[in-house]
């Protein structure tokens, strides 16, 4: 029996972990699978044909709220030219609406309700022994029974054993995934309860063994592999089992990047100073706020201690060796467009290295999709998304989806770090809060049209700009050129911002100290001067304000005009250019 894994990843970049143990728990059985994955930006005519140059007897696809309709599409078409394949679905998308897919969806055979290793393998057994695997039921499978009535199991089902299910990858993987992300995970499960969210349906957290998890950690880093990217819902939930797991990445030899999804408030000293101490760029956190405001979080069961949390994360961010992504929802009962405001300068306060804004996906089987007392109005197609509630009408959310979509390029960009560095410290300490900066930032925006047109990098460069002098701000404006300048390697470049093409002859105002390589090399090391379009190319002179210079931490500002001398490539920290 031929049998085929597949799913749509959302990008190309990404891939399937879930298939990955499918087949792994197969083959440890005696059963073989193919994987073949796809994403939902291929047409679908080119999947269509992919799947038909195949022998397949059963093809199951991964659903997420990303690719089900998609997925639903593909399925039809497979079904009218191949009607022998059976076909499974298994994922969050599917495993609580199982009854309601079948009847809607006619070529679907078999859905795979929770996770799916045991039962999948259990339906292929039936399957291969000539069975329908609806009479005898198997936990976790619901079928379309020949007779067309639907049979077996309403169960959403969790592998109680995970040492049961073996490492997912193998020596093809990595050569397969070099340039993609890789997925893994230490637990399954959520110990809490939040509305929003499909993972604490059951409140169980079960664990993989602690030597093999750190066996297989070590692999991966054998192999060089750039970024772990863990997909535990609370890595930190169990001092016995994530401690030893932090540790071991905090000594590692490695290069190879772990990211991992915290609950602030089961972090506790141990998980700051270990955070705040271990090697730069190791470790990245996602810490999943969602909101600030108490009669939201009593809502949607959850419990956020505020001030603990400030204690528990702001020493992470100012150690400055961990990167720090948090998170906030639109859409949350109780949560109005100034609450939301408020939520959002309290996380901003903290001055974390991405803020992201999510919008409420209201998913089948979460318990805010049956909250019928917040009028919630959300799109009916995945991925869910809310339109309106109660206290957020659809023009406010609107204009935070613009919002998100300014602050996401802006300030979360990696690029522009020093400049929104600098106005964030404003923002905390000043008259305007960060909130009311950034909507009038977004007003701007939307004013100019740029909401509607896509615009290059150097445009969104020259709006900052624009934007930042017509609040009369000369330093962002000039920390603005900054940032584009080592950013982007000295390769972007606009009169409009300041900052023409580098020429030979604008370095040659201070030839007399690119030539003099005793006195350059006391401010740049092992500095040899050799052809002016290597100077050119690394090195740029600029005017700048004393203020700016300040923020920039420059030594010995005289009084008067000054040329600042910036390094694209970071290896020299600003200098004023002698007169030489």
């Amino acid at each position: 029996m031929n049998v085929v894994l597949s799913t749509l990843n959302s990008k190309f970049i990404h891939s399937s972990l879930a298939l990955r143990y499918l087949k792994a728990y197969g083959e440890a059985h005696g059963q073989a699978y193919d994987i073949v994955e796809y994403t939902i930006n291929m047409p679908v005519l080119h999947i269509l044909n992919d799947i038909t140059e195949r022998t397949i007897d059963v093809l199951g696809f991964a659903c997420y709220i990303w690719n089900i309709e998609m997925t639903l599409h593909v399925v039809d078409l497979v079904k009218a030219v191949r009607p022998d394949i059976k076909i499974v679905l298994g994922g969050p998308e599917v495993s609580f609406t199982a009854d309601e897919l079948l009847t809607e969806c006619t070529n679907v055979d078999y859905i795979v309700q929770g996770e799916g290793e045991e039962a999948f393998y259990h339906l292929i057994s039936a399957l291969q022994a000539g069975k329908d695997g609806l009479e005898s039921e198997i936990s976790g499978i619901r079928g379309r029974h020949s007779s067309g009535e639907l049979k077996g199991s309403t169960q959403v089902v969790e592998v109680k054993d995970l040492s049961t299910i073996p490492f997912p990858y193998t020596e093809k993987d990595m050569a397969d995934l070099e340039h993609k992300i890789m997925y893994y995970e230490s637990s399954r499960g959520c110990p809490f309860s939040c509305q929003y969210c499909l993972s604490g349906n059951k409140n169980t957290v079960r664990f993989f063994p602690l030597e093999r998890t750190l066996k297989e950690l070590q692999w991966f880093m054998d192999h060089g592999v750039k970024q772990i990217k863990f997909v535990d819902r609370t890595f930190n939930c169990a001092p016995h089992h994530h401690r030893p797991l932090m540790e071991f990445i905090r000594d590692a030899k490695t290069n190879t990047n772990f990211h991992l999804e915290m609950e602030p408030e089961l972090m506790t000293e141990w998980e700051t100073n270990l955070l705040s101490t271990t090697p730069a760029g190791r470790i990245q956190i996602e810490v999943g706020v969602q909101s600030t405001h108490k009669k939201t979080l009593d809502a949607i069961n959850r419990y956020n201690d505020w001030l603990y949390i400030q204690q528990s994360i702001r020493p992470i961010i100012e150690a400055g060796n961990t990167h720090v992504h948090m998170d906030l929802i639109v859409g949350l009962p109780y949560e109005d467009f100034d609450r939301f405001g408020q939520s959002f300068n309290d996380l901003f306060s903290l001055q974390p290295h991405a803020l992201q804004i999510g919008f409420l996906k209201l998913l089948k089987g979460s318990g805010v999709r049956r909250m019928n007392e917040y009028n919630y109005v959300y799109d009916p197609l995945a991925p869910y998304e809310v339109l309106s509630t109660h206290v957020l009408p659809y023009d406010k959310i609107r204009f935070l989806k613009h919002f998100e979509d300014v602050f996401e390029r802006f300030y979360n960009s990696e690029r522009f770090r020093t400049v929104f560095g600098y106005i964030g410290k404003q923002l905390i300490t000043g008259t305007v809060d960060a909130f009311s900066y950034f909507c009038d930032m977004t007003q701007v925006w939307i004013n100019e049209g740029n909401h509607k047109v896509n615009l290059k990098e150097i445009d969104q460069i020259e709006f900052l700009y624009r934007y930042f002098l017509s609040k009369g701000d000369t330093v962002a404006a000039e920390l603005l050129q900054y940032d584009t300048l080592v950013s982007y390697r000295g390769k972007v470049r606009s009169e409009a911002v300041g900052l023409p093409k580098q020429t030979k002859e604008l370095l040659q105002a201070g030839e007399a100290f690119w030539r003099d390589e005793a006195v350059a090399s006391e401010y740049i090391p092992n500095y040899r001067f050799k052809e002016w379009r290597r100077i050119r190319q690394q090195y740029v002179e600029m005017t700048m304000s004393r203020h700016t210079a300040e923020y920039l931490e420059i030594q010995q500002i005289p009084d008067g005009n000054f040329t600042v001398i910036i390094d694209v490539n970071r290896e020299v920290h600003p200098f004023i250019r002698p007169n030489v």
